[in-house]
């Protein structure tokens, strides 16, 4: 009988960012290698879905934060099969520490599985989907990414994708997608005077509350991205930013997602309200009202 899927990770020095943790991308790496890992125990290794044909393609991922993630951590990351209907699936996810089981993260991810070679999709055998089949799995609830309109002052960049983005099917990873999501964020802020430097003075730390993001098609090499980022929601001790990646030759819409942060304490990690000025330059910058919600999760 099929049942949850499970792997040990230790946090490494390595893999932490300015701040000490675990930066967001961070987190879509141990999820796909602990999906490959699932796979090869399962008989759909990545060899085993090249053997076949198949080309499995992440659609959407939202990831909720409860606890950072520092060096030296050692944590379980578990995942299982949440619903599969024919050519595509929902698999859920969590991340507790070793010992004691503090929940660090959850979430749910939709995936879709294509044929290799015209990259529509196709149906995996049956037989092997079985192994993947637990009965009656935990669910996550899934909130329904929200279609804010992008209007107003938008922060905006361009960049052209790089040989270090891609992946081996030679797509950009969906985890660059995420450094890239974040890296906005912190560009925007700091044209606002408020650089990573600047809250690191003042005790102060961004900690992202929720990630969701959207697929909607490949980017290769060659292809040059722009990036819009748009301050959708503002409250006393945190907000949320909505951020769209296009394709230059075609205004064709790659991602779309959303980053839900506070600010902590950057010693105890308690949540602080928005300084007065910072507060004051993200509502003059954005015209987003105190409090205003907008299309929230439900």
């Amino acid at each position: 009988m099929p049942d949850y899927f499970s792997r040990t990770f230790r946090v490494r020095w390595s893999e932490v960012n300015a701040s000490g943790q675990v930066d967001l991308a961070g987190y879509l790496r141990y999820l796909v290698e602990t999906a490959w890992d699932w796979g090869a125990a399962s008989g759909l290794s990545m060899q085993q879905s090249k053997q076949l044909g198949l080309a499995w393609v992440i659609r959407e991922t939202e990831i909720s934060f409860y606890r950072p993630l520092f060096p030296g951590d050692i944590f379980d990351f578990r995942i299982w099969l949440m619903h599969w209907r024919r050519v595509r699936g929902t698999r859920g996810f969590e991340l507790c520490l070793k010992g004691g089981g503090e929940r660090i993260a959850q979430g749910v991810q939709q995936v879709v599985v294509l044929d290799g070679q015209t990259m529509r999709p196709t149906a995996p055998p049956e037989a092997l989907m079985e192994n993947f089949l637990i009965e009656n799995p935990r669910r996550i609830p899934q909130g329904k990414l929200p279609k804010y309109q992008m209007t107003g002052d938008l922060f905006k960049m361009e960049k052209q994708v790089e040989w270090r983005d891609l992946d081996t099917f030679e797509h950009v990873n969906n985890a660059t997608y995420a450094s890239h999501a974040e890296n906005m964020m912190v560009r925007a802020l700091e044209t606002l005077g408020w650089s990573p430097s600047v809250f690191k003075a003042q005790g102060l730390m961004i900690q992202l509350r929720r990630f969701h993001i959207q697929h909607l098609s490949i980017a290769t090499w060659g292809d040059t991205l722009q990036f819009a980022a748009n301050l959708v929601e503002l409250k006393a001790e945190g907000g949320t930013w909505v951020i769209e990646i296009k394709r230059a030759s075609n205004q064709e819409p790659v991602t779309r997602c959303l980053l839900e942060w506070t600010l902590t304490n950057r010693i105890t990690g308690e949540e602080q309200e928005f300084p007065d000025s910072l507060f004051s330059a993200l509502n003059q910058s954005f015209g987003v009202a105190a409090g205003h919600h907008g299309n929230r999760y439900p």
